[in-house]
């Protein structure tokens, strides 16, 4: 399937390909990630103009997607519940990501961000489980985390409950250069050693 025809669907959302080579999708990223609420949540990016933009799907996303079968994508909502992905707006962007350094763990970590003003309608959550559904049914991966650095971000943090994620409490990721972040686990996550991860101290909820 092309990157230009694969999609995944959902009740209200349509997940895709960002496309290089399409300058709205650029345009776009530029947005969601200069947003204040992205800013706030996850620091200022090199991603400031459409250059950039297009550098990153280009390089970074298309070569994830190409080495793992699953990466970063464009979150689109419909306007109604038949529509097609051409006429759904785009949103935001749900990812499940996996580093090539020495210090990446060996399963892939789940991040979401929507533009501020569709935040709170649900959509972050449900592009979530379309995604972990798709993989869990495409590859049979069912072990993924997340690690969210600001800890009083609470709708992060609901959203991971929401998707039935374990709060396995706040400790530092060396994949994160050793910041302290609040980590999320698959239920019934165990043998944290088989995937890269430090045997955690007692969690702190």
């Amino acid at each position: 399937m092309s990157e230009t025809t694969f999609c995944i669907e959902a009740d209200s959302l349509w997940l895709s390909y960002f496309i290089p080579t399409y300058q709205p999708h650029c345009a776009f990223l530029v947005t969601l990630y200069n947003s204040p609420l992205f800013i706030s949540t996850e620091g200022q990016t090199e991603i400031v103009n459409e250059d950039k933009a297009r550098e990153r799907i280009s390089t970074r996303f298309v070569e994830e997607h190409k080495r793992n079968g699953y990466g970063t994508y464009l979150v689109s909502r419909k306007p109604t519940s038949s529509a097609l992905l051409s006429e759904s707006q785009p949103i935001g962007s749900v990812s499940l990501t996996k580093g090539t350094d020495p210090e990446s763990l060996d399963i892939p970590d789940i991040g979401f961000a929507i533009i501020p003003e569709m935040t709170g309608k649900g959509y972050a959550t449900e592009a979530a489980l379309a995604l972990l559904n798709y993989v869990k049914v495409s590859q049979g991966l069912e072990e993924v985390f997340g690690f969210i650095t600001a800890l009083d971000n609470g709708p992060s943090h609901r959203v991971m409950e929401k998707i039935g994620m374990q709060n396995r409490g706040v400790w530092p990721l060396a994949c994160f250069g050793g910041v302290s972040g609040r980590v999320f686990t698959s239920p019934g996550f165990e043998h944290w050693e088989n995937y890269g991860f430090a045997r955690p101290s007692p969690a702190s909820k």
